[in-house]
């Protein structure tokens, strides 16, 4: 991944500088500045998960169609809502769900995968914390999330979204021994910011293009608002919504 070649180079510049630019009393000063460009990247890449700095995450599909995907529910107040207009429109879409909220509201869950939709694993706890944890306790966290799931519609998920994006090198061993696919997004529609429905309509609407993996939240009612017309507008504009499985040719559960 990028954060080894990054670290490989920086460590490789380190020592050249220090052989360079010892004797001019300069060597501190380029150590210094090595030292803030490599945590600058090592921030930036921890933080944006379409940078694949740690780990691979699929962040755009395979096909000149769009997939739609929900983090943080399942809500009792916004999910049902927002199933009833997918099954309005006749779209099938992936909730990342979190693990302790799945374990409360399983028949939600069941809800979602009887009406064609997929789940995938978004950790159980979603502790602001995560990007702290030990590889074991985010290891529990996340085979505790798929757990749940498991628990609730007999499928074991092979999708998996960090929650903020957020990723670092513990995430990707976890992941790897889990066996589970990183999926990030390329369209954020920034709905937990929006004060209003028509923010994420026209958010959606200007930036959307094929391949589109698209970020929402199934816990607000300001999505659950909008939703409706962001997919009129796909329809009206002939952009084909598939399920993000078909998108990025990945099956959502283990066999």
């Amino acid at each position: 991944m990028k954060h080894n070649i990054v670290t490989f180079v920086s460590i490789t510049i380190f020592a050249l500088s220090g052989i360079i630019f010892w004797d001019t009393g300069f060597a501190w000063i380029v150590f210094i500045v090595i030292a803030i460009l490599y945590i600058t990247a090592t921030v930036y890449g921890s933080f944006s998960i379409r940078s694949n700095y740690f780990l691979k995450s699929i962040n755009s599909g395979k096909r000149k169609a769009i997939a739609l995907t929900f983090d943080d529910g399942p809500d009792p107040d916004t999910t049902p809502k927002i199933l009833g207009v997918l099954r309005d429109k006749n779209v099938q879409a992936t909730f990342f769900v979190i693990g302790r909220k799945a374990a409360k509201y399983p028949e939600l869950l069941k809800q979602i995968d009887e009406e064609g939709h997929a789940v995938g694993n978004h950790t159980f706890s979603h502790s602001y914390f995560l990007g702290f944890f030990s590889k074991s306790r985010l290891k529990t966290d996340i085979t505790k999330c798929s757990e749940a799931i498991s628990s609730a519609i007999n499928k074991s998920p092979l999708l998996f979204r960090p929650p903020f994006g957020v990723t670092n090198p513990v995430y990707a061993t976890v992941l790897k021994e889990l066996g589970l696919h990183s999926v990030g997004w390329s369209l954020r529609s920034f709905d937990t910011r929006a004060k209003n429905k028509y923010q994420i309509i026209n958010k959606v609407i200007s930036k959307l293009k094929p391949k589109d993996i698209v970020l929402l939240h199934d816990n607000l009612k300001v999505t659950a608002d909008s939703l409706e017309d962001v997919i009129e507008h796909c329809l009206q504009k002939g952009i084909k919504i598939v399920p993000l499985s078909q998108l990025i040719e990945k099956a959502p559960y283990d066999s």
